[in-house]
C-alpha cells in the first residue's frame, strides 16, 4: 500500500493517508499490509503515522518499507531506522536504473546485512524494468529474498516467463497487483507453486478487494488461498511493526 501523494503525472496527484488505508483495510476484510511511501518518499511521515495507528489500538500487522532512490540519503535513512524497516522497494522505472546497475548495488547490500525483502518494480519497459534484471540480481545474491512485484511484468507472457525464470530460485518470490489476467497467476501457482505468491493491490492506485475476488476466482485449494492471503507474507515479511 502506498500512501502519501505521487509526483508522477500519470496518477494525477492521487494521495491518502495511513487512516485512509486503514478503513479501506477495514473495509476489505484484510488483517496487515505493507505500507511504503509514494514517490514523494515521505518516510518518516509515513513511519511516525504508522506507529501512531498501532499506539492508538490498530490490532492488525504493519510492515514498513522505505523506497530507496539512487544515491545515499535514503538508504542511510533505512540503516538509521533499521529495526524499523522490513524491506526496500526498488523502482527501476522511475529511477531510469536497473537493479542489476552500481547505483543499486548499496541497497542490495545493506539488504543482505539487514535481512531486508527486496521489493522490485518489474514492468514492461523490459529494458529497464524487466524480471530478468531482477532474476539476475537474485542469483548474485542468493541470501537475499526479492520480492518481484507485478508477477515479474503485468502482461500473461512476462508473467509466465517470470515464473519459469524463478523456478529454481528458492529467494525469489512474486506479488501480483495490476495482474488483470486471474488466472495466469492460477496457472503459475500450478507450476511453482502457491507458497511463491503474495497478494498485493497496489493501493492507493487500486484497491485490495479487486485482487481478494481474484483470489477467490482462481481454481485453488483453500491451503493455497491460505498462503496468498496471508500466510507467505507472514513468512517472508517477518516482524511487524511494533
Amino acid at each position: 500500500m502506498h500512501i502519501g501523494v505521487w509526483d508522477h503525472p500519470d496518477f494525477l496527484g492521487r494521495g491518502c493517508t495511513v487512516g485512509d488505508a486503514l478503513a479501506v483495510m477495514d473495509d476489505a476484510g484484510v488483517g496487515g499490509a505493507v505500507m511504503l511511501p509514494t514517490d514523494q518518499c515521505d518516510h518518516d511521515v509515513l513511519l511516525g503515522d504508522m506507529r501512531a495507528a498501532l499506539r492508538d489500538g490498530f490490532g492488525g500487522l504493519l510492515w514498513f518499507v522505505p523506497w530507496i532512490k539512487p544515491g545515499e540519503s535514503q538508504l542511510a535513512w533505512a540503516e538509521a531506522n533499521a529495526d524499523a524497516v522490513s524491506g526496500l522497494k526498488i523502482h527501476p522505472s522511475l529511477s531510469r536504473m536497473r537493479i542489476t546497475d552500481d547505483g543499486f548495488a548499496p541497497a542490495l547490500a545493506a539488504a543482505a546485512e539487514h535481512g531486508w525483502v527486496v521489493m522490485v518494480h518489474c514492468g514492461r519497459w523490459q529494458e529497464m524494468a524487466s524480471y530478468k534484471f531482477a532474476i539476475q540480481a537474485a542469483v548474485r545474491h542468493p541470501d537475499t529474498r526479492f520480492l518481484l512485484c507485478h508477477a515479474g511484468g503485468d502482461t500473461p507472457p512476462l508473467a509466465t516467463a517470470a515464473a519459469e525464470a524463478a523456478r529454481d530460485l528458492d529467494n525469489v518470490w512474486f506479488e501480483f497487483s495490476g495482474v488483470r489476467e486471474y488466472w495466469v497467476i492460477e496457472r503459475n501457482v500450478r507450476a511453482i507453486g502457491a507458497e511463491r505468491y503474495l497478494m498485493g493491490s497496489d493501493y492507493n492506485l487500486a484497491h485490495p478487494l479487486s485482487y481478494m475476488g481474484a483470489v477467490r476466482g482462481m481454481d485453488l485449494l483453500p491451503a493455497e488461498r491460505s498462503k496468498i492471503l496471508g500466510e507467505n507474507a507472514l513468512a517472508l515479511f517477518r516482524a511487524p511493526l511494533s
